[in-house]
């Protein structure tokens, strides 16, 4: 007895030098160089190594993608992970994971184009999901600088949401970015229409009084463009707009912010107090 716990005492001692030597031997290890996507195969030869199963071959791709290391990947690894990830969504377009990781790596490491082609395939395929509708029109608001194609993405995604939060959330998102995308009497009217198809309460006032904002901000506009057409010069303040005719009185903000005229008789909202 006394001999086996001996030699237990033994086993454990070595054991604890070599876990001692190799981890001392491991801070000196300095990971390579080499790149951690090689390539991309051609899709029949994806499809052939799953077994002839698509859906396989777009897992097995997935699984490359996934496990693959960002902190050591170079440009030209993001794009075999591009090409693979294009892969996956012909192979699987509903393949969840592989939309996911498009829209948190691609756009930003110069693959926005993969980036969005693998989102809209997943937003054609998935009816059901808004989450690939919006990063999409994510895409062509912060990278293309669209917003107009964005906002309009994100009113389809709205149609798409279940919870309300969510939907109010998406509404409220391309009510600005159509402010953005569109001249004044063209975003008032959809965000008036946006209003008028949402249930009565807080969010449908407060979109109607967007859309009433931005129509009173045209309005300004407009009024300042007839003033100088008369004058032959831009008006210094709404008082002189009043004066002259081109207003009926002081606009008011639906907010309860004031219009003013800023540099160069430019309308503009001061924010409330």
């Amino acid at each position: 007895m006394r001999l086996r716990q001996g030699w237990t005492i033994i086993a454990l001692a070595c054991a604890a030098i070599v876990y001692g030597v190799s981890v001392s031997r491991l801070r000196d290890v300095r990971p390579d160089n080499s790149p951690e996507l090689l390539v991309a195969l051609p899709r029949f030869v994806q499809v052939a190594l799953a077994g002839g199963d698509r859906y396989l071959a777009a897992n097995l791709s997935g699984f490359r993608v996934l496990v693959a290391s960002t902190m050591r990947m170079r440009p030209e690894d993001y794009a075999v992970q591009a090409r693979l990830q294009t892969d996956i969504a012909w192979f699987n377009a509903a393949h969840e994971d592989n939309y996911y990781v498009a829209a948190a790596i691609l756009p930003w490491n110069g693959q926005l184009e993969a980036g969005q082609e693998v989102l809209r395939r997943a937003g054609d395929k998935r009816v059901f999901d808004w989450q690939p509708l919006f990063y999409r029109g994510f895409g062509y608001y912060h990278f293309l600088k669209e917003p107009a194609a964005g906002a309009q993405l994100l009113v389809e995604g709205a149609a798409r949401a279940t919870d309300q939060q969510d939907i109010w959330a998406l509404q409220n998102l391309a009510a600005r970015w159509i402010e953005r995308g569109y001249d004044g009497r063209t975003a008032a009217g959809m965000v008036s229409a946006m209003a008028a198809s949402s249930p009565k309460g807080a969010f449908r006032n407060y979109l109607a009084a967007r859309a009433e904002r931005i129509r009173v901000l045209e309005d300004l506009r407009d009024a300042v463009s007839a003033y100088e057409a008369r004058f032959g010069v831009r008006p210094r303040s709404l008082e002189e707009l009043v004066g002259a005719g081109f207003l009926s009185g002081p606009p008011k903000d639906p907010f309860g912010a004031e219009f003013v005229l800023g540099p160069g008789g430019v309308p503009a909202l001061k924010p409330a107090k």
